[in-house]
């Protein structure tokens, strides 16, 4: 009986992760449609926008995916992945990174 018990708490670990991975690799894909509109809007008008609502995207609390720009050249796009852990775009090496660091004039 532990046995069988046992593999079903495997069995729907494995689900959950495989489900988690999924979302997480859909959210990155939105996030590199949303740099390509950033890139974009950057080329059009010589400047980084200030928000989202300067691409005409209607920004929320709850996101999910969100901007910040860090100075004239420098920019993050991220979403949370877990509670307090989040997955970052950074726009000086052009690559998503979990871990939290400084870029451009912040640094």
């Amino acid at each position: 009986m532990r046995i069988v018990v046992l593999k079903g708490l495997v069995l729907l670990f494995s689900i959950v992760m495989i489900g988690c991975d999924n979302a997480e690799k859909k959210l990155m894909k939105k996030g590199d449609e949303l740099v390509v509109k950033i890139e974009k809007y950057k080329v059009e008008n010589g400047h980084l926008p200030n928000s989202l609502e300067s691409l005409g995207i209607k920004e929320t609390m709850e996101g999910p995916l969100f901007y910040e720009k860090r100075d004239s050249v420098n920019y993050m796009v991220y979403f949370g992945t877990s509670l307090g852990e989040s997955m970052i775009y950074y726009s000086d090496t052009k690559e998503w990174d979990y871990r939290l660091r400084g870029m451009g004039e912040d640094k």
